[in-house]
């Protein structure tokens, strides 16, 4: 009896070993297949119907008719080598028509749901007991664990890597099958097993040959990129293109075309990350200060401009604050930026004297902020690479147990929302906390961040970056960046009129703090006071185990896509 079980219990866990490569091999496919469409698409849309198309592409695998194992190994190993060019080409194409929902969705279609469904009709070929087996393992999705392991390893291989390796091995199975079928048959055809075997190659030398021809192969520069990457299509250069821990951190610029005629937008050097714009400033011709004072440099000496954001000037107004004795002395000693960007606001609070400690989860951000935006060393001790919520509870600790070393921050600027009650702790008594926040006014998000200010510090006002003012009906639609300044002081927060040495030779700096009074935002126009109660004030305080800030804005981050793609070309966004 022994003797007939064991082969039975080897079969079966040869198969169960054999089911479990194949779903870690889609895993890791869907999770190259996502990082590499993300840039294209930004991370709402990407993942907002995948795992439907996941798991529908997996039930129709486990119903249809199944092709032969070598077939679908053939046909597998095929898609998944063509996959760096198919997953990008579509999605450039379909992006354009400017949707963030379809686009992605028919990406997903023509890229993802083929894979998925032959992998699956493998793992069916297999065991087809094990159906159940494989419906739980993509409807959990290894995903988020190989992102953590890897991140906590640093395998964050190149997609295209991830997309080479699972081709080239699912081919490789499929002609050691037929070199063991041919080894097997007496059929006189059996000698043509090997001209079979040379099929295998076909697709790997057809997606060689894509790869190296220029104009076909896809124009991603992350991992690649030695030297800046000029267009051949636009005025686009990129200076530095790297993937890191919130996705493919890209610095690249907008030059005027060579044969003199203009675009809608041009000379600007921007840092992206993702489908997001970080920051930016003007360059080249657009370059000027206030009195011909000598501008910002990188550190290979470009000329920089003002910042395209005005948002990030309109936070230094935190400068402005004179209701606190330190406020009407100017004695801002010590400033707090989490969340740097192109480090505009750090590095005015460098030039004003402030000593500024910098919290930035990705090292590829600081990194481009130093070399290609003018961010002066604020010095070892003042950077820490990680996230700042850690951060902010470690200092909170420190204070807690008395250590005589840690600073408390009069200003603190920061763009996360789930930390502020333990931030209080860090903060001067009469500190100010700058949180700037891109949605809508009135909006559930808005009214989320600006009652869980209140409940942290007690009082905030609110100002907004627009050039111009908008009327009541905008309030619902427009979107824009509003800058809310709170704190803890029991003293009303007030602001002095700005003078020359606050503009710091800037004329955007001049522009925007010198309007500020026209720049507030009545609390009622964030807040439905209406309907305003205790209660509806309880449905948006933001804590830790009630937190709707993601749903809420899922909306804005369909928009906001949207907007990216009006304000600067496609091609900026399709070329990282």
């Amino acid at each position: 009896m022994s003797t007939n079980s064991e082969p039975a219990t080897w079969t079966s866990a040869r198969n169960s070993l054999a089911i479990l490569v194949v779903s870690l091999g889609l895993s890791l496919f869907t999770t190259a297949y996502e990082k590499s469409v993300i840039p294209l698409f930004a991370s709402v849309p990407t993942l907002k119907y995948l795992d439907r198309i996941v798991h529908a592409s997996t039930v129709f695998a486990v119903i249809a008719p199944k092709l032969s194992s070598s077939k679908i190994l053939l046909i597998l190993g095929t898609l998944v080598l063509l996959a760096p060019h198919t997953s990008y080409w579509i999605s450039v194409h379909v992006a354009r028509f400017r949707d963030p929902i379809y686009s992605p969705l028919v990406t997903h279609a023509f890229v993802l749901a083929p894979v998925v469904y032959f992998a699956v009709s493998l793992a069916m070929n297999v065991d087809p007991r094990l159906s159940l087996i494989v419906l739980a393992a993509n409807a959990l999705q290894l995903r988020p664990l190989l992102t953590l392991l890897f991140g906590l390893l640093s395998l964050d291989a190149s997609n295209n890597v991830t997309f080479t390796g699972l081709g080239c091995v699912s081919l490789a199975v499929y002609g050691w099958m037929q070199v063991s079928m041919g080894r097997r048959s007496s059929h006189p055809n059996a000698r043509n097993t090997w001209s079979t075997v040379a099929l295998s190659v076909t697709p790997l030398v057809f997606a060689t040959l894509l790869s190296l021809n220029p104009i076909l192969r896809s124009p991603t520069l992350v991992d690649s990129l030695v030297s800046p990457y000029n267009s051949t299509t636009y005025p686009l250069r990129i200076l530095n293109s790297t993937r890191s821990k919130t996705g493919v951190v890209v610095v690249g610029e907008i030059l005027p075309p060579a044969d003199g005629s203009s675009t809608p937008v041009q000379s600007i050097r921007y840092l992206r990350a993702s489908h997001s714009l970080l920051g930016g400033v003007w360059i080249g011709d657009k370059v000027a200060t206030l009195d011909d004072f000598p501008p910002l440099t990188d550190q290979r000496g470009t000329p920089l401009g003002d910042s395209i954001y005005s948002a990030f000037v309109l936070q230094e107004a935190v400068r402005l604050v004179n209701s606190t004795s330190q406020g009407r002395k100017g004695e801002w000693n010590h400033a707090l930026i989490i969340g740097l960007g192109a480090g505009i606001s750090a590095n005015a609070f460098a030039q004003h004297d402030i000593a500024t400690t910098i919290v930035e989860i990705d090292p590829a951000v600081y990194d481009a902020a130093r070399q290609y935006f003018g961010l002066s060393d604020p010095g070892s001790n003042n950077v820490f690479l990680q996230d700042a919520r850690g951060w902010v509870r470690s200092r909170r600790a420190m204070i807690e147990a008395e250590d005589p070393s840690v600073v408390k921050y009069d200003v603190v600027h920061l763009f996360s929302i789930e930390f502020w009650n333990d931030l209080k702790t860090i903060l001067s008594p009469e500190g100010v906390v700058a949180v700037n926040f891109a949605g809508k006014f009135a909006s559930d998000s808005s009214q989320a961040i600006l009652v869980t200010l209140l409940r942290a510090f007690g009082q905030c006002r609110a100002f907004h970056d627009l050039i111009e003012s908008i009327s009541q009906e905008q309030f619902h639609s427009q979107f824009v960046n509003i800058v809310f300044f709170c704190s803890p002081s029991s003293t009303p927060l007030t602001f002095r009129p700005a003078v020359e040495d606050d503009y710091l030779h800037s004329y955007l700096r001049r522009h925007v703090l010198s309007s500020l009074d026209k720049r507030e935002i009545d609390h009622t126009q964030i807040r439905d006071s209406s309907i305003w109660s205790v209660d509806t004030d309880e449905k948006f305080v933001l804590t830790d185990a009630h937190n709707m800030l993601n749903k809420w804005q899922e909306g804005e981050a369909f928009e906001h896509w949207k907007l990216m793609r009006e304000i600067v070309p496609d091609v900026v966004w399709e070329t990282y």
